[in-house]
Parts: structure tokens; C-alpha cells; sequence
């Protein structure tokens, strides 16, 4: 198993090496509010979201492999509604002269695991979007802060319930190249 693993990592470094990419993990956290769902009367609690991607940095663009875990409770009860997450991004870096942050626009398709405590959970589709900056804090090292809003079509849970999922995320990471 370990030499299978080293293979996939000097095979991705000698891809990545032959098409002129870097290639960089991530890991990110922050503020995940959930809005209210559209289709059944629920409202959400603040939450928290934390986000651990690998991918290939070209310059003026990245692609990326993400697993993520969200985290809302639901207003006047104790329960709590959460979602793993495996997303597919393709980001857009932008270059400004002379300016030390470097902003970007990122677009991603996937799949959501939704549960809401009862024990039932549901994958459905998922898709998000969003910008940021990246700030260079040492070489192949860069401080990310963005937005994303993130959305995922009719989750169907515990009793039958289908819930709309739309979240406002603000986070804020680290990305290392290699």
C-alpha cells in the first residue's frame, strides 16, 4: 500500500513538473450561516465549515479535489444539521501589478452528504461559487480569505421532509505548494 501511494505522488509530481503546474494542498475554516429552507418552515443557527483540498496551481488557474464538513444547529431545538462534502473546483487567480493580493473566482460541482441528527441522511448534488484574495506570506505558502455561497439541491431526510440547502460561507486558510 505505501509503494502504491509513492507511486501516485512521484507520478503526480512528474505530471505536475511536465505541465508546468504546481501542486498544492489547502486547508480552510470559518463561518458557515445556513439560510432558512424554502420548504419545510426551519430556520438555522450560525455554524462552522472546515474545508481540506489537494490540487494543481497553472498561474492563472487551479483545479482541485475538496472534502469539506459543515456544521448548522437548528434554532429553539437541540438538533443539528450537518453536511460532508466532496467537491470538484476550478478556480480563476487574477494578476495584479504591484498589488500584493492576488484575487480569484472559484466555481465547484460535487456531492452532499445531509443529516439532520435523526440518523437518515441523504446525497444529493451539489454546487458553489465565490471569490476571494491570496496573500503570499513566504515561498509557495498563501493566506486565503474568501467567500462562497454554497447550495445543494432538495436534501430528502428523516420522515420524509425535503429541505432546501443554501449556505453563505466566510473562511479563511492556508495553501501550500510543493
Amino acid at each position: 500500500m505505501k509503494q502504491a501511494i509513492a507511486g501516485v505522488i512521484v507520478s503526480g509530481l512528474s505530471i505536475s513538473s511536465a505541465l508546468a503546474v504546481t501542486p498544492y494542498v489547502s486547508g480552510s475554516a470559518g463561518l458557515a450561516v445556513l439560510g432558512n429552507s424554502e420548504l419545510t418552515v426551519r430556520s438555522y443557527d450560525a455554524g462552522y465549515n472546515i474545508v481540506g483540498a489537494a490540487g494543481l496551481d497553472g498561474g492563472l488557474y487551479r483545479l482541485e479535489a475538496e472534502l469539506g464538513h459543515q456544521k448548522n444547529g437548528i434554532k429553539n431545538t437541540d438538533a443539528s444539521e450537518s453536511m460532508t462534502t466532496f467537491m470538484g473546483n476550478g478556480y480563476i487567480d487574477l494578476e495584479l501589478p504591484l498589488f500584493p493580493l492576488k484575487p480569484f473566482v472559484l466555481a465547484g460541482v460535487g456531492v452532499a452528504n445531509v443529516d439532520d441528527d435523526n440518523g437518515v441522511g441523504d446525497t444529493v448534488f451539489a454546487w458553489q461559487f465565490g471569490g476571494g484574495a491570496g496573500l503570499s506570506v513566504a515561498p509557495l505558502t498563501t493566506l486565503d480569505v474568501q467567500y462562497r455561497y454554497y447550495a445543494t439541491s432538495s436534501a430528502e431526510l428523516a420522515g420524509r421532509h425535503n429541505y432546501s440547502i443554501g449556505t453563505h460561507n466566510v473562511m479563511l486558510g492556508l495553501r501550500f505548494g510543493f
